[in-house]
C-alpha cells in the first residue's frame, strides 16, 4: 500500500516536471521566436508569383522540406534594403534550386535599414530557431550584401559560430562603400534615394568598417576566417534588370574613380575579407554583373554549388590588392546644386574639366553660365545616364545649373592629387597632403585645408544627428594635420577640401572614429536614432532672403560676441563681432544680405554652430 503511494506520488511529480519541462520549453520557444513572423512557403512550383507577405517585420519564411532531403539546411539573409522576398520571388531561381538539390531553404528577414550590430543580432536569433527547428547542428548561409556582414556579426560577436558551417556572401562589402560615405554626409543626404541607403548605412561606411569592423572581427579568437567564401562582381554597366541597371550605372560611375572596379554598391576590393575564399578574380569575365545580379540564383548558383558539393576541388583564387585602407585619395573637388557660389574653377595649368553628375531627378536637365551670364549649353559634350550625366567643360569660370539637385565631381587633366591619411588610434591623427604630376613640378606654398566635421553615431552604430563643425588642419613641415584628441568618442564624418587660390581645389568625403571600438561594442545597438543634438544658437528665419535674426538662448559671459560665417566646404565667408548686452536677439540682416544663396554654417565665440539657408 505504501509503495503504491509512493509510486503514485512520484508518477505525480514526474507529470509535474514533465509539465514545467514542457512550459519553460515553450516559453524558449516564445522567447526566441519573439522577433520573427514565422511562414511556411509552398513548393517552388506552387509559389505564386504576386505573393506578398510581411515586408517591414523581420520574418522567416520556411522553404518546403524536399522529397530528397539530404539533412542540410541553407539559411538565407538578404540585403541592406532588400526585402525577403526578392530572395525567392522575382525571377530569383535560389529556392527553386536548392530544393531540387535536397536542402532545406530557410529565408530570413532581419531589418531593411539597419546595421550590422541590430542585423546580426537578429541573424544569430534566428540561426537558434532554425537549428532548433530542424534538428541540425549548423546551416550553411548564403548572403547578400549587408547579409554577409551580418553573418559574421552574429557568428563572430554573438557567439555562432558553432552553428554556422559555411558562409557564401554575395557582393558584400566588407570594407564599406563609398556610396555609404556620401549618405553620411548631411548635404547630400537626398542622394540616398540613389544608394538605397540612410541613418544605419553609418556600419557600411568606409571608415566605420576600417576602424571598427575589420579590426574587431578580423583580429578576434572566435574569427573562422576559412568559412568565408566571396563572390564579388564587377559590372555595374551590366545588369539583367533595367530599372536596376540604370541605378547602378549612376552609383558605379560614382565609385569607379574613388574604389575601382565595382557593382554598383560594392567595390570589388571591398569584398575581398581576408583569409576568405575568392571565386571570381577583379574584373573577372564570368562576373560581370551587377549587385541585385549576383543575389540572384541563375548567376550565383553555379558557383555556390560547386562549392558546396566539392570546395576541396575547387581552385581558391590568388588576389594582390595593394591599398592601404588608411590613405585616401581625390583628383577631383565637390560642387552642390544649392549653392551660387560654388563655380566651376579649372585648375592652374588645366585647358579642360570633366563634370561627373548625380542627380535626384533621372531625366534633369543642365545649362552651363559663363562670368557675364551667357548659356554655352549647346558648345558643351553630354554623356546622360538616368541620374547620372557627364558634361566636358572647356571654359573656365563657368556656373552649372540644373532642375534638379546634384551633386558634380570635377576632375580636371591637372593631376594633383590630395591625400588624406589616418594614423590609427583611439583618438586618431589625420594627415593630409599634396602631390604633383606631370604639369607641375612642385605643389604650391600656400594651400588651405580646412573640413565639415560631423558626429553621426555611436561607436555602436546608432545614429545620432550633431551639428556640423568647422575644423582647420595645421601645417607643418611634411603636410597638414588634425589631432582629434578634444573630440568625444563616436564616428565622424568630415567634408575635407583642400585649396591653393589660382591654383587648384580638392575634395574628400571620409571620416573616422573616436574612442575604444572594444568598449564602444560593449554597449547594444538600437536602430533607432539618439536625439538630435540641441544647440543654444538658432537663425531665423532658418532661409534667409530679406531679414536674419540672430538667436541666443543662454547666457554668454563676453562684451564681445565673434561671428563667423563659412560656407560648406568650411571656407571663412564672413566675420563680425557683435556687442553683448546681454539681450537674446541681434539683427544680422545687413552681415548676411552680401551672401550669395546657398547653405553655409555660422560660428559663435570659436565653439557653438548653426546651419543655414540663404536664399
Amino acid at each position: 500500500m505504501i509503495f503504491i503511494k509512493l509510486t503514485s506520488t512520484l508518477h505525480k511529480l514526474n507529470l509535474m516536471k514533465l509539465k514545467i519541462t514542457l512550459l519553460a520549453l515553450f516559453s524558449c520557444a516564445l522567447l526566441f521566436a519573439q522577433n520573427f513572423k514565422e511562414e511556411q512557403l509552398p513548393t517552388p512550383d506552387k509559389l505564386n508569383p504576386f505573393y506578398i507577405g510581411p515586408l517591414f517585420t523581420s520574418t522567416i519564411h520556411y522553404g518546403v522540406t524536399p522529397p530528397n532531403y539530404n539533412g542540410k539546411v541553407i539559411l538565407f539573409n538578404h540585403g541592406y534594403i532588400d526585402l525577403n522576398q526578392t530572395q525567392f520571388l522575382f525571377d530569383n531561381s535560389f529556392y527553386k534550386e536548392v530544393y531540387k538539390e535536397g536542402y532545406q531553404a530557410v529565408f530570413v528577414a532581419t531589418t531593411r535599414g539597419g546595421g550590422i550590430w541590430v542585423n546580426g543580432e537578429l541573424l544569430a536569433e534566428a540561426i537558434d530557431i532554425v537549428t532548433d527547428k530542424y534538428n541540425v547542428d549548423d546551416v550553411t548561409i548564403i548572403a547578400h550584401s549587408n547579409g554577409g556582414k551580418a553573418s559574421e556579426a552574429a557568428m563572430i560577436h554573438y557567439g555562432k559560430k558553432n552553428k554556422v558551417n559555411q558562409v557564401f556572401a554575395l557582393g558584400t562589402p566588407y570594407w564599406g562603400t563609398y556610396l555609404a560615405n556620401i549618405s553620411q554626409f548631411p548635404l547630400l543626404n537626398w542622394a540616398w534615394k540613389l544608394t538605397g541607403l540612410n541613418e544605419g548605412a553609418v556600419t557600411s561606411t568606409t571608415y566605420y568598417c576600417r576602424d571598427v569592423v575589420r579590426p574587431y572581427f578580423d583580429n578576434n579568437p572566435n574569427n573562422e576566417p576559412e568559412k568565408f567564401v566571396v563572390l564579388g562582381s564587377c559590372g555595374y554597366f551590366l545588369g539583367s534588370n533595367l530599372l536596376a541597371r540604370a541605378a547602378f550605372t549612376a552609383t558605379g560611375n560614382v565609385l569607379l574613380p574613388v574604389q575601382g572596379a565595382n557593382d554598383g554598391v560594392a567595390p570589388y576590393r571591398s569584398t575581398l575579407r581576408p583569409g576568405a575564399e575568392y571565386v571570381f578574380r577583379k574584373n573577372d569575365s564570368r562576373a560581370f554583373f551587377d549587385h541585385l545580379d549576383v543575389s540572384l540564383g541563375k548567376f550565383s548558383w553555379p558557383y555556390v554549388k560547386m562549392y558546396m558539393q566539392n570546395r576541396a576541388a575547387q581552385s581558391n583564387v590568388l588576389v594582390s590588392e595593394n591599398t592601404n585602407p588608411y590613405k585616401t585619395e581625390s583628383d577631383y573637388y565637390i560642387l552642390y546644386s544649392d549653392n551660387e557660389y560654388d563655380k566651376v574653377v579649372f585648375d592652374k595649368n588645366s585647358s579642360f574639366a570633366i563634370a561627373n553628375i548625380i542627380h535626384e531627378d533621372p531625366t534633369a536637365t543642365f545649362n552651363i553660365f559663363d562670368q557675364q551670364g551667357k548659356n554655352l549649353t549647346t558648345t558643351k559634350q553630354y554623356s546622360e545616364k538616368p541620374n547620372a550625366t557627364t558634361i566636358t567643360l572647356t571654359e573656365n569660370n563657368t556656373t552649372l545649373k540644373s532642375d534638379s539637385r546634384f551633386a558634380a565631381f570635377i576632375k580636371q587633366d591637372n593631376s594633383i592629387k590630395m591625400t588624406l591619411e589616418l594614423q590609427p588610434a583611439e583618438h586618431p591623427i589625420l594627415k593630409v597632403d599634396f602631390s604633383a604630376g606631370a604639369k607641375n613640378l612642385e605643389t604650391p606654398e600656400s594651400i588651405e585645408v580646412r573640413g565639415i566635421l560631423t558626429k553621426t553615431a555611436t561607436i555602436n552604430g546608432t545614429s545620432l544627428r550633431e551639428i556640423p563643425q568647422v575644423v582647420s588642419f595645421q601645417k607643418k613641415e611634411d603636410g597638414y594635420y588634425l589631432n582629434t584628441q578634444n573630440l568625444d568618442d563616436g564616428v565622424y564624418n568630415i567634408f575635407l577640401n583642400g585649396e591653393s587660390k589660382g591654383n587648384f581645389k580638392r575634395s574628400i568625403i571620409s571620416g573616422f572614429v573616436v574612442g575604444n571600438i572594444n568598449e564602444g561594442l560593449a554597449t547594444t545597438a538600437t536602430q533607432e536614432n539618439l536625439a538630435s543634438t540641441t544647440t543654444s544658437i538658432n537663425i531665423t528665419p532658418n532661409a534667409v532672403k530679406d531679414f536674419a535674426t540672430l538667436n541666443i538662448s543662454s547666457d554668454i559671459n563676453k562684451d564681445q560676441l565673434q561671428v563667423n560665417i563659412y560656407d560648406i566646404t568650411g571656407k571663412k565667408i564672413n566675420a563680425f563681432e557683435l556687442k553683448n548686452n546681454q539681450q537674446r536677439s541681434f539683427d544680422i540682416s545687413n552681415q548676411l544680405a552680401p551672401l550669395a544663396g546657398g547653405i553655409y554654417i555660422l560660428q559663435l565665440n570659436d565653439n557653438q554652430t548653426f546651419k543655414f539657408v540663404k536664399e
